[in-house]
């Protein structure tokens, strides 16, 4: 078992994830048991959208919903927050997100 240590200043990150425009911020981080993708860069997270888009129009049966890409800051990190994390999901360690970059349909 890891010795657990004191942190002093824990750290905080930087995320970026994505996700169907127009959820309420209130409903954003609610446990949907839709699994969230996280990105450490926008610009992984702007491929994984352009991919995703060009796979909908692709396939004329299928619809694109304007879908955002999100930055996320999390609560400095301690044992109580992965704590906090692993029982109650994403959610519960996000301390700001904000809308950074939005996809319509592919015309």
């Amino acid at each position: 078992m890891l010795e657990e240590k004191s942190l002093k200043n824990p750290p905080y990150y930087t995320f970026y994830t994505y996700s169907v425009a127009g959820i309420p911020q209130e409903e954003r981080w609610k446990p949907t048991g839709i699994s969230d993708i996280f990105f450490e860069s926008l610009e992984e997270a702007r491929s994984a959208v352009i991919a995703m888009r060009d796979d909908v129009a692709a396939d004329p049966e299928m619809g694109w919903a304007t879908t955002v890409i999100e930055k996320m800051e999390t609560i400095p990190l301690d044992q109580a927050a992965v704590i906090a994390l692993l029982n109650h999901g994403p959610g519960r360690v996000v301390a700001r997100c904000e809308i950074v970059e939005t996809f319509g349909s592919k015309t």
